[in-house]
């Protein structure tokens, strides 16, 4: 190889170098922000798994909720059923 291919080989691989470098830290920014992200994400499918193998943590709530207001959980069912039946037929008008 002659010495202008050499030195062209050389800045062409320092051009290569400086953009894997910015690219390189563009991924890191945007990795980020998708970090807290998944360790929420994380978080929430641990919170699954352990109701899944201790299926006993949702009794107490649920018989504390029944026993001392059984009145405010049957309107909180009323309204969420009302909710419900409204994002329906919002859903059916849009959708048509």
């Amino acid at each position: 190889m002659t010495n202008p291919t050499v030195l062209a080989l050389v800045r062409q691989r320092n051009d290569l170098v400086a953009q894997i470098a910015i690219e390189r830290a563009a991924i890191a920014q945007n990795g980020a922000s998708l970090r807290r992200l998944s360790q929420m994400i994380d978080k929430v499918r641990d919170g699954i798994q352990y109701l899944k193998s201790h299926p006993e943590a949702l009794l107490l709530p649920i018989v504390i909720t029944i026993v001392s207001r059984p009145w405010r959980l049957l309107t909180l069912a009323i309204s969420g059923l009302g909710l419900w039946r409204m994002a329906r037929i919002w859903r059916r008008r849009i959708l048509s």
